[in-house]
């Protein structure tokens, strides 16, 4: 394997020199119903690469088209703002498909996708993907339904995101992933609570305001932790201080 310089990406990546051996597009969530043998020629059509964690899988504006199928690893979506502040918009992991859109409608990538661990990509040509969606419509429903799945995570993260303080925002989250703890019960909880530094890109703060929002919760006796998981004692006083600061927001 030798390092080379990404297509249209500003990080080094390592080419995989016996690619077709190593990798599959098996996990492929959007080629699950192709036979091994429809796989396999398409195998043939990609180009396989193995992403060094940090380094950027497709960057924004460029003009590359083709489509990337995740074999593993995960990676982010992100957008950058003000002062280069970097908005994580969404995360893809092994099984994923990135590039979708520029492959569709060839005017550039639409985000910046950068690996959070070490990754495993496969590479499709533009025309290729099209050819495969223009003969098997259950691949052309699949990715469909992923866009769908997309845009309502991306509307919900904005309503999120509409909240006034970080702290709130933090809040909000806890909200969104507290579930009954049994039917007809009053407490809710959450049975793996993600780590500091997810919420943190989700709620666009720093990991040290998410841990000081939970503090506060439990200091307060509206939540207790058992390990990883975090349970809500009184749901009512949670939603209650999301509710202070829409309104403070308007």
């Amino acid at each position: 394997m030798s390092p080379r310089e990404s297509t249209g990406a500003a990080a080094v990546e390592v080419e995989c020199a016996s690619s077709a051996a190593e990798m599959s597009l098996s996990v492929i969530s959007m080629l699950q119903r192709l036979s091994d043998e429809e796989r396999r020629a398409l195998e043939g059509k990609c180009i396989f690469r193995r992403i060094v964690s940090g380094a950027v899988v497709v960057d924004r504006f460029t003009p590359s088209e083709a489509v990337y199928f995740m074999i593993s690893g995960t990676a982010r979506v992100v957008h950058y703002v003000a002062d280069h502040q970097e908005i994580t918009i969404a995360t893809v992991s092994a099984g994923d498909t990135i590039g979708e859109i520029s492959a569709i409608d060839g005017l550039g990538r639409s985000a910046t996708v950068v690996a959070e661990d070490d990754c495993a990509v496969a590479e499709l040509p533009r025309e290729e993907f099209h050819a495969l969606i223009g003969r098997r419509g259950d691949v052309a429903l699949e990715l469909l339904h992923r866009w769908a799945a997309t845009i309502r995570g991306l509307s919900e993260k904005v309503s999120h995101l509409s909240v006034g303080s970080p702290d709130q925002r933090v809040f909000s989250e806890l909200v969104r992933l507290a579930r009954v703890e049994r039917p007809g019960g009053d407490r809710w909880m959450i049975r793996d609570l993600p780590t500091h530094q997810s919420f943190a890109q989700w709620a666009q703060t720093s990991r040290e305001v998410v841990a000081g929002a939970l503090a506060q919760l439990l200091r307060r006796g509206v939540a207790e932790r058992r390990t990883k998981v975090l349970y809500i004692n009184d749901y009512k006083a949670l939603i209650d201080l999301v509710s202070r600061a829409e309104q403070s927001a308007k």
